[in-house]
């Protein structure tokens, strides 16, 4: 207690999903990255992060990176409610706009079974979110609008198209749990520039 009954303020406590400092280290252990691995789990390192927001979003895009590969781990609040719905995700692809978003979207993957086929996944669109994107890695702090696509497939398979300005990201993903994630936060974020 401090002099004359004032007390210290104190800083809000971080919500360990939202926000998470630059160069944390992440522990996934879901059914992907077990499969991908053959490892119980694998710690990535968080190298940068995406905040979307808008008046019915706030959506988390942290991008990971260990020395075999990226992923990204996607945490969306649900509605103004203090739960939070976890996802992993790969960078399919990056390119330019040409023609609009189509209502579904088609997929094709290697067969594991077959080396010589392909299997073909379609994606069809749920919805269009206008947002604001903030993108801080260890160099800069950058915001944009952007407009987030989202689409799903018959097997509970999600795709998020992210539109920002006339550039494309395709990120392809699974719904997991909070069990799947071990978050070591980093002790201090550096400062951008």
């Amino acid at each position: 207690m401090a002099l004359f009954g004032r007390s210290k303020e104190k800083k809000p406590r971080r919500h360990e999903l939202l926000d998470i400092p630059i160069g944390s280290m992440i522990e996934l252990s879901d059914p992907i990255t077990f499969e991908t691995s053959e490892a119980v789990s694998r710690t990535f390192e968080l190298i940068e992060r995406k905040k979307y927001e808008s008046r019915a979003l706030l959506r988390y895009m942290y991008l990971l990176e260990d020395e075999d590969d990226q992923v990204v781990l996607g945490v969306d609040r649900v509605g103004n409610t203090d739960e939070y719905e976890l996802s992993r995700w790969i960078i399919d692809s990056e390119e330019e706009l040409d023609e609009e978003l189509p209502d579904s979207i088609t997929l094709h993957y290697p067969d594991p079974d077959d080396d010589e086929e392909e299997i073909a996944v379609e994606y069809v669109k749920q919805e269009v979110t206008s947002a604001t994107m903030t993108v801080v890695n260890s160099q800069e702090l950058n915001e944009y609008d952007a407009e987030l696509h989202e689409y799903t497939n018959e097997d509970g398979g999600l795709m998020s198209v992210e539109l920002c300005g006339n550039w494309l990201t395709f990120y392809v993903g699974q719904s997991i749990s909070r069990s799947d994630v071990e978050i070591y936060p980093a002790e201090e974020e550096a400062e951008y520039i």
